[in-house]
């Protein structure tokens, strides 16, 4: 299959990742590591795979890499989404 013309930009961004992903696999051996935000979601499983491919390389830990389904704004709408509850609990809650 032909190489594309942003395969050089995602074999350069899966080897800073990988680094990166060595060296929590080290710490937490997590299993497995979801690319998150607008990097994962726009890599996709092509970055994935790298990713893995390189973190492989760098770790004798079995570590998989997944690409995240949701964008960027998710970590937004979570914190909004946590924010509203604790007000909610805080306006809400019963007189101590």
């Amino acid at each position: 299959m032909p190489r594309g013309r942003g395969d050089a930009f995602l074999d350069a961004l899966a080897g800073q990742l990988a680094v990166g992903a060595a060296a929590v696999a080290a710490v937490l051996d997590p299993g497995c590591v979801v690319l998150g935000g607008e990097i994962g979601y726009a890599g996709g499983a092509a970055l994935a795979t790298r990713v893995e491919a390189r973190l492989a390389v760098l770790s004798p830990l079995r570590t998989g890499i997944r690409p995240t389904g949701l964008g960027g704004e998710a970590v937004l709408r979570g914190a909004l989404l946590a924010a509203r509850d604790a007000a909610q609990a805080d306006l809400f809650a019963p007189p101590p």
